[in-house]
């Protein structure tokens, strides 16, 4: 009985020994150093071929364009038309009037001094020359409005209160006019601003014209039954504005 007590003794005590030694581990260690790196292993074999598109419907690329045909050829030439009939030659014009000098309307602005009975407006125009002063007839036309609506020849007596008689002359290079004072209507001239116009009428030996073109002289007006003092029917029978 004692030696079978003494038998487990020994048995547990060398179980707690053998228990303590197995449960207790050590501290771990450090991580070793990353090894090198492996050799690449060789390719594997390539897979097999994928299936024809065209098999599958999917359309194939579209062919290169063709070249261009050839150019046929011409084709004929279409009959020519038929010229047009010549116009009818137009009728001469008449000759014009270049025996006309004519001034544009000029503002007749009569100076602030004058004499007792008279006042001049003198007007510079270099196409007056001996020749004109020998052989020219003068037309003078005055107004004393820019509207022209009532044109006076030159002379004329002013027609309301009679106070003064306008007369022109010429010398070379010069055409004027002037304002004459009535004594019987008034004791002093006041003169009277306007605008003036004068025409220039080379004669029919001058004009180089004859017959029924010379119809733009004095003696052609007139034998036209123009009134040369009415400023404008001259202005339309001579074709001036």
């Amino acid at each position: 009985m004692k030696t079978t007590t003494n038998f487990i003794k020994c048995a547990i005590l060398i179980f707690a020994i053998s228990f303590t030694s197995c449960s207790k581990d050590g501290d771990i260690g450090p991580i070793g150093p990353q090894g090198e790196q492996g050799i690449q292993g060789e390719d594997g074999e390539q897979g097999p071929a994928g299936e024809d598109g065209e098999a599958l419907g999917v359309p194939g690329p579209q062919g290169e364009q063709g070249e261009t045909g050839a150019t046929g050829p011409a084709g004929e030439d279409g009959t020519n038309g038929t010229d047009g009939t010549n116009g009818t030659n137009g009728e001469d014009g008449e000759d014009g009037n270049a025996n006309v000098v004519a001034s544009s309307w000029l503002v007749a602005d009569f100076p602030e001094s004058y004499s007792y009975s008279a006042a001049t407006v003198t007007i510079s125009d270099s196409r007056i020359t001996q020749d004109v002063l020998n052989n020219y007839t003068v037309l003078g036309y005055f107004s004393f409005s820019d509207t022209f609506s009532e044109v006076y020849a030159i002379p004329f007596t002013e027609p309301l209160f009679r106070s003064f008689t306008m007369e022109q002359r010429m010398s070379i290079g010069e055409y004027k006019i002037t304002e004459m004072g009535n004594p019987d209507t008034v004791g002093t001239i006041d003169p009277t601003d306007g605008f003036v116009r004068y025409l220039l009428i080379a004669p029919a030996y001058l004009s180089l014209k004859s017959g029924e073109n010379n119809r733009y002289t004095i003696s052609g007006m007139k034998e036209n039954g123009v009134n040369l003092s009415n400023y404008h029917e001259v202005m339309d029978y001579l074709g001036l504005k």
